[in-house]
């Protein structure tokens, strides 16, 4: 229990540090680059300051594998240089028994990292673009949302909003159905509404079917219905591109969230396969962040006397972006319907444990 408290010490403080730079980097980068791109409007250095901050997290959330893999060799290299890990195999302590330390204390803190820290990220990331949108002169023109209700859409026009409310859309959000659309003014006061039992999305335009229209009347101080039209044209700049990517990016939405907002979003008839490829994504990170641990190790448990530290801390570091780089290749098949999700998230991190033990054992000889 000595050992293992001692190396976990190591580890922890090693982690620590690192992330502490890295937090550092990160920040003074993000704020340098946020003071370049609005220099040119009435953006205050407060308003920098917290757009920083609000933005900071998303990084840091990402590269933490990085950091521990960094962590983790700064541990041994440590170890190696001050001859204790000499000491530690000439007691009988197997190169497997050390690193099992650091790997499972990883592993612990993925799932710390991914229960806690995810829906911090994310509030984070949801504060930080309402935050630039208020920055900015101009709202966004239009908004989709998906909820209990169905489908909601907002565009804008000359004549002020217009809100849709479907209660589904086919995947590529160009068709709805059972359509009711609330107009509003430049004043934002309701002035007309129009129901549907479908609507299609056609050049700069929706094509309403079967369309019903009620219009505000002062005299009655209600809604009156006023016309019946098989075919009603209202102009539009929406496309389909951008009322797909209109959707919240799964990474401003909580863990503990994304199931519940997937159910929601194919129900309305959208696919979910970017928000379950997200979700899988991090459900896997504590077996990633065990893995990158495994990686520092393995490049770093060499004694120091056999010298090239500097060239196995290097290998580390490409092995661990190239890890990063075959993640996110996978990812992508998985996303295109190329490879199935499952494999396509999972298989990268677990490849990596087994690769890693296999160059540990080649390494160290068992």
């Amino acid at each position: 229990m000595t050992l293992i408290g001692y190396i976990l010490r190591r580890f922890l403080f090693a982690t620590l540090a690192v992330q502490l730079v890295i937090a550092v980097i990160v920040i003074l980068f993000s704020g340098i680059e946020n003071l370049r791109s609005h220099a040119d409007d009435d953006t205050t250095f407060g308003d920098i300051v917290v757009v920083t901050l609000l933005e900071a997290p998303e990084v840091i959330y990402l590269v933490f594998p990085l950091v521990v893999m960094l962590a983790s060799l700064a541990t041994f290299v440590s170890l190696a240089r001050s001859s204790e890990l000499v000491v530690l195999r000439a007691a009988g302590v197997s190169a497997i028994r050390l690193i099992m330390i650091p790997a499972s204390a990883g592993f612990v803190l993925g799932i710390l990292v991914v229960a806690l820290g995810n829906p911090l990220v994310s509030a984070a990331m949801r504060q930080g673009e309402i935050y630039e949108e208020h920055l900015e002169a101009d709202g966004p023109a239009s908004l989709l949302s998906v909820g209990g209700g169905g489908v909601w859409l907002r565009q804008g026009d000359p004549e002020g909003q217009t809100v849709i409310r479907a209660s589904r859309a086919t995947a590529d959000g160009t068709a709805l159905s059972g359509v009711m659309l609330h107009r509003f003014d430049g004043q934002g006061s309701l002035y007309a509404r129009i129901e549907a039992p479908s609507a299609r999305l056609d050049q700069g335009e929706w094509v309403i079917r079967r369309a019903t229209r009620w219009e505000y009347s002062e005299a009655t101080n209600g809604f009156e219905r006023t016309a019946r039209d098989e075919e009603l044209r209202l102009p539009t700049a929406l496309t389909s591109t951008q009322i797909l990517d209109s959707f919240s990016p799964p990474e401003m939405i909580s863990i503990w969230d994304l199931p519940r907002f997937i159910g929601q979003i194919e129900d309305a008839g959208f696919s979910g396969l970017r928000h379950r490829l997200h979700l899988e994504s991090e459900l896997t990170k504590p077996i990633l962040v065990a893995a990158m641990v495994l990686i520092g190790a393995a490049f770093s448990l060499r004694p120091h006397r056999f010298g090239q530290t500097g060239i196995m801390i290097l290998l580390a570091v490409l092995a661990g972006f190239s890890l990063y780089f075959i993640r996110d290749f996978a990812t992508s098949l998985g996303a295109s319907g190329a490879v199935p999700l499952t494999i396509a998230v999972w298989a990268p991190p677990v490849a990596a444990i087994l690769l890693a033990l296999g160059l540990l054992l080649h390494l160290e000889e068992g």
